[in-house]
């Protein structure tokens, strides 16, 4: 048994990886920011242990990392992409999370008495931004928007403090992520609920192509590169390197949910969202770590569907939805 440390434990993908990490029998230590919704953890309580408070605050950090003694940390708090404000405090705002928290986790968990033996971090294949895809880990990055970029410096930052740190730092570029219990302002789940309500919807990009990867998926890929004993610094995509188009992802969720095809409509065919392909080279990550993505789009599919299908409760009330999904352009994980 490991102890393991998950900062944004209340997340999605975070959610997901504690009860993974429970089924194998680790301790698990979630660090949630006060106000977080706990909805997705409700049922894990007595199994964890909490730790609320706000990773901008190190000392409550060290009083952790000192308590918990974690031998890994999966480090997945961020906010996603921001809306862009005139005033560009937007990026200010990303780069005090992305970066600032991220220098502060390493400086607490380096000065501990007992270091951590790995930490992992996620970033996002967005960080690529319009670089030719598909995207292999040595590609030079060029990130389209603020967030991108706030991914970009914190991943070349770690990059640069490696050697500074008693234990390593192992990035993995997820693509995005879908599945259970992931929020309705993503574009999957959004467009699940829709159909299921029978709402209209617009997607407005139907040729943009996006490497979409089932939660379990990037979970299990996560806790393979946690075992991997990867040299600090490394950088490895996971993903599944198959990008469909979001007309095809739309017409696989018109099909399993039986929705009129007619409720959900479609932007020009000639327009994008700026990265018209977004999709990683996986071939590392099987050389590595021995791991590839092994639940098909259309699988997983059919099992998000059931889930939000067989919780409708949990959805946010469709008059709050707007008809085009306001995170379907590429930066939300």
């Amino acid at each position: 048994m490991a102890r393991i440390l998950i900062t944004g434990g209340a997340g999605f993908v975070g959610s997901h990886l504690a009860r993974a990490c429970l089924s194998a029998g680790h301790q698990v230590h979630l660090i949630i920011r006060p106000g977080s919704d706990d909805t997705r953890i409700e049922n894990l309580r007595g199994r964890v242990i909490r730790h609320n408070f706000d990773l901008q605050s190190e000392t409550a950090l060290k009083h952790c990392l000192s308590d918990a003694e974690p031998e890994c940390i999966f480090h997945l708090a961020a906010r996603p992409r921001r809306p862009e404000i005139p005033d560009l405090s937007d990026a200010k705002d990303g780069m005090r999370e992305q970066v600032q928290v991220l220098i502060g986790l390493l400086s607490a968990a380096a000065t501990v008495p007992r270091p951590p033996k790995i930490l992992i971090r996620t970033g996002s294949l967005a960080e690529y931004g319009s670089a030719q895809a598909p995207f292999q880990e040595e590609t030079r990055e060029t990130p389209v928007n603020a967030y991108g970029a706030e991914l970009v410096a914190a991943t070349h930052l770690v990059v640069a403090l490696q050697r500074r740190l008693p234990f390593p730092v192992v990035t993995a570029r997820l693509a995005l992520v879908y599945g259970a219990f992931q929020s309705t302002a993503y574009l999957l789940p959004w467009l699940i609920t829709r159909c299921l309500a029978g709402e209209i919807s617009i997607v407005r990009h139907p040729e943009d192509r996006r490497d979409l990867i089932y939660i379990d998926d990037a979970v299990g890929g996560l806790l393979r590169l946690a075992a991997a004993q990867m040299p600090g610094g490394t950088i490895i995509n996971i993903g599944t390197g198959f990008a469909p188009t979001m007309r095809d992802v739309a017409r696989l969720i018109i099909a399993e949910t039986g929705a009129d095809p007619s409720l959900v409509q479609y932007g020009p065919a000639d327009g994008s969202s700026g990265i018209p392909d977004f999709r990683a080279v996986t071939a590392l990550a099987r050389t590595l770590l021995g791991w590839s993505a092994s639940t098909p789009l259309a699988e997983g599919l059919v099992q998000t569907v059931a889930w939000y299908r067989e919780h409708p409760h949990l959805q946010e009330p469709h008059h709050q939805l707007p008809a085009t999904s306001r995170r379907e352009r590429t930066g939300a994980p």
